[in-house]
């Protein structure tokens, strides 16, 4: 459970930074937004580091800073005076940078009070996520765990061994059966011990085995898409068509059901069987009319 509670917080954070960056995108000044965009991301890389012994300031944040320049000469300056290793100082610190760009924006009147609003929460869910993953990280294993599986694995392998091979007996038995009972010892001494050594792996997805989570994979997919996202351009509509969009659904070759797609076409139709039908209702009102007369004048 813990295990997917912290992949599920790795991806909120990576989420809450695309969010921001299709916000900046679109609303904030270039400068403005790159600015907030790029500390996001320094923030989400030392988010990770002081989880675990395996990520460090000098062989993740410095090497991850080198390659993509997440932070000026003067951040990576201060950042390194807070002892990144030891926990998450530095992080939150990047993030109230980023409040305050939000901020500094708002006294600018570059964005308004209520986009601001939303952007100080998408930081505040983004320093709540890698908060979670500390707070994981601190929280011991349970000691019954801990001392069952150490206790079963102890007492219970041999025992179990040594009640499977009086179970076989002695003198003339079956190969077949020395053979078989040998393997069930061998998968159940397996069984038990992996539990307990997947158990240790998924207590701490941090760290540099098979099993742990990617970290370095979620840090340079959510720079290159949220920079993806703010190099992004909007192709405009050609100016002289005012039907530009009703052109689009026309050319479309997939089909979204007959009660919708000829909807328009049913309308036409609708009113030219009605005005038939009022022509129609006319001419034969005026034959019988015609009808009666004629006969009143013979009389």
């Amino acid at each position: 459970k813990n295990f997917h509670e912290q992949y599920d917080l790795c991806m909120k954070a990576k989420g809450k930074i695309f969010e921001v960056a299709s916000i900046a995108q679109a609303f904030l000044p270039r400068e403005i937004g790159l600015r907030l965009v790029r500390r996001m991301n320094a923030a989400q890389v030392a988010g990770y580091i002081g989880l675990s012994n395996t990520y460090t300031q000098s062989n993740l944040f410095a090497e991850v800073n080198k390659s993509f320049k997440l932070l000026s000469d003067e951040e990576f300056k201060r950042v390194a005076e807070l002892n990144m290793n030891a926990g998450g100082s530095a992080y939150r610190e990047i993030i109230a940078w980023c409040q305050h760009d939000v901020a500094t924006a708002v006294k600018e009147e570059v964005i308004d009070s209520r986009l601001a609003s939303q952007l100080r929460d998408k930081l505040l869910e983004l320093q709540s996520a890698f908060g979670g993953l500390y707070n994981h990280a601190d929280q011991p294993i349970s000691f019954f765990y801990v001392h069952f599986i150490c206790l079963l694995s102890a007492l219970y392998l041999p025992l179990f061994a040594v009640s499977t091979a009086f179970g076989v007996g002695v003198g003339e038995v079956f190969w077949t059966s020395d053979v078989i009972n040998g393997l069930v010892v061998c998968l159940q001494a397996i069984f038990v011990v992996g539990l307990r050594q997947l158990g240790q792996n998924m207590a701490d997805p941090f760290g540099d085995d098979l099993e742990d989570l990617s970290v370095l994979t979620y840090v340079k997919f959510t720079w290159t898409m949220s920079n993806r996202i703010m190099a992004s351009s909007v192709p405009t509509p050609p100016a002289s068509s005012s039907t530009f969009e009703e052109d689009i659904v026309r050319e479309r070759e997939a089909s979204i059901g007959d009660a919708w797609e000829n909807k328009d076409e049913k309308e036409t139709s609708n009113k030219h069987t009605k005005a038939s039908h009022d022509r129609g209702s006319g001419v034969s009102g005026g034959s019988s009319s015609g009808d009666v007369g004629g006969g009143g004048g013979g009389a």
